[in-house]
């Protein structure tokens, strides 16, 4: 089974922060893939902080996120197990004005998806949508 992972969206003047805020984790090069690695607390992580995920997202989930946030930023987080991603995004989302796409069919605002991580702990949200977690409220 694949890594769980997410992209992380931003306003494009925001790159810069965002950016700063993923590397303070201290990612390091990965000559091979040429993303970027991290071990962390006991996971492993891979990150393409280039921007190119963009292009793999539909023309209307482009023009949704768009009308969000402006001209956007993508940052694609890939982890080890769904722990390790609730870990880092704990850590990460606090305080940040973005998206958060699921890459299961759902963007949610950061400080939304960070609320559910919260409330519901052992969600994943590759199984279970938001709705199903909240119960559609």
């Amino acid at each position: 089974m694949s890594w769980p992972s997410v992209v992380i969206l931003a306003p494009v003047a925001q790159r810069p922060s965002l950016e700063t805020r993923v590397r303070s984790f201290g990612l390091v090069p990965d000559p091979v893939t040429g993303d970027e690695r991290m071990h962390w607390q006991g996971y492993s992580y891979s990150f393409d902080l280039s921007g190119g995920i963009l292009p793999d997202f539909e023309p209307e989930e482009l023009d949704q996120v768009t009308a969000r946030i402006g001209e956007p930023y993508g940052a694609y987080v890939s982890c080890q197990s769904m722990d390790a991603a609730r870990t880092f995004l704990r850590q990460v989302l606090p305080g940040f004005d973005g998206l958060v796409d699921t890459n299961h069919h759902e963007i949610l605002p950061a400080g939304e998806f960070l609320a559910l991580l919260t409330r519901y702990p052992r969600w994943d949200w590759r199984r279970t949508p938001s709705t199903g977690v909240t119960g559609g409220q």
